[in-house]
């Protein structure tokens, strides 16, 4: 390990409370998992009663082909979290609070497919999603368990995803024109905020119980894959010309590690 390393392991370790940056860390004394569970149930909203499904307009919808494509493709890997989600418990079978972030995201990522579904066939948009290609989506991916020595890795993955998800649903919703659409995705950005912080909560307890897993953090951010490349192929990190997904995407890193990418890049020349 190179002296520049140490040094920052030596930071990180005298600064151990700064690490935990949830919004409600020194506010709640309630387990992590039981915050979730309340923020999930105050933000939760209805498919059947919170979207008015009788005042979509359709001709205005369609006038958006390029819209209704990308929100095909979200539902598509929405439909996928049952694959990757398993995994993820499994992955994290001990961990109590990530249990229940991740049944949580598990129901909601439900909710979000089933109701861009919903939209897509009442507004008659072609090529349906089918049930049999949903099949095959699952059927090519990988099922097998996680690397249980990787401490982080996957839980960086879903956090930066579910990040990069929120900003991708705002978008879309400021770029939609059909006024139910924009309210969907609205609902749809919020949720995805919170699956973020979520990830970024279990990982914050992991750094701080072992601040040793900081480069470890740092180099899955570095190389980040969106998990949704298994159900739909190339996913863009963020939509074209949004530097403000981008930045918080690193924002967010750093304040879990307490040190930039660029440096982390850095380090890892000098070493």
């Amino acid at each position: 390990m190179t002296e520049v390393k140490k040094q920052v392991l030596r930071s990180l370790r005298s600064h151990q409370d700064d690490i935990l940056r949830s919004p409600h860390s020194h506010q709640d004394d309630a387990p992590l998992y039981a915050r979730h569970a309340r923020a999930a149930d105050r933000s939760a909203w209805s498919v059947e009663r919170d979207v008015r499904w009788a005042e979509i307009d359709r001709t205005q919808a369609l006038a958006q082909p390029d819209i209704l494509a990308k929100l095909r493709s979200a539902a598509l890997i929405e439909s996928f979290h049952p694959v990757n989600l398993s995994r993820l418990i499994r992955f994290a079978w001990d961990d109590i609070d990530a249990g229940v972030v991740f049944s949580l995201e598990m129901y909601e990522g439900f909710k979000h497919f089933h109701v861009l579904r919903m939209y897509l066939d009442a507004v008659g948009y072609e090529p349906r999603i089918t049930d049999d290609e949903l099949r095959q989506i699952r059927q090519r991916a990988d099922r097998g368990d996680l690397d249980p020595s990787d401490l982080v890795t996957p839980l960086v993955e879903f956090m930066l995803s579910e990040h990069l998800a929120a900003y991708f649903f705002r978008r879309l919703g400021e770029q939609a024109h059909e006024p139910q659409l924009k309210a969907l995705l609205a609902l749809i950005a919020a949720d995805e905020v919170r699956h973020a912080q979520g990830a970024s909560d279990l990982i914050a307890r992991r750094i701080s119980a072992n601040p040793e897993l900081v480069p470890a953090v740092l180099r899955a951010a570095a190389g980040f894959r969106h998990y949704g490349e298994e159900a739909v192929g190339d996913v863009p990190i963020a939509m074209e010309g949004d530097e403000v997904a981008i930045r918080t995407f690193a924002t967010r890193i750093e304040r879990l590690c307490g040190i930039r990418i660029v440096d982390h890049f850095k380090m890892e020349l000098e070493g």
